[in-house]
């Protein structure tokens, strides 16, 4: 199966969107505070909270058997920052995305993944939408999907 996952974030919420054929999955989390992390994820910019929100959306979606093993998943990404470093290997000094890179990293090759990066218009982000609206249909919870 195809999907395409669609994030977004910011220092204090993330969102991702889900998209398989005709249906979408939308849903938004708060960061929890960095005590809870012994203080690793102290999320200070928003690049950090889109590769958080990459790698809780991709965990997410095998988690609730939207995504499965073997699956084609193409990220729907609108950093440039992030583009390269996912396509390009490129590096970064910021402790959070390369623990994120890594953990996306050791998910997809796991479960076998084919991940497809896609450089996209920050107006075609669907998972933006969430990070703005007053009220909101995104999912806070698990509730109905599992």
């Amino acid at each position: 199966m195809e999907h395409e996952i669609f994030f977004d974030g910011n220092t204090k919420e993330y969102s991702w969107s889900i998209k398989t054929e005709n249906n979408i999955a939308d849903q938004i989390r708060k960061h929890p505070p960095a005590f809870r992390s012994g203080g690793k994820l102290n999320i200070t910019n928003n690049e950090e909270s889109k590769f958080v929100a990459l790698h809780v959306g991709i965990y997410w979606g095998l988690g609730v058997n939207i995504i499965k093993d073997n699956d084609v998943v193409n990220v729907m990404c609108d950093s440039e920052i992030m583009f390269g470093i996912m396509t390009k290997k490129e590096k970064s000094n910021n402790e959070i995305i390369n623990d994120k890179v890594y953990f996306i990293n050791q998910l997809t090759n796991l479960r076998k993944l084919k991940i497809n990066y896609q450089f996209i218009e920050s107006e075609k982000n669907i998972a933006t939408r969430h990070l703005f609206a007053k009220e909101d249909t995104a999912g806070r919870d698990s509730k109905g999907y599992v």
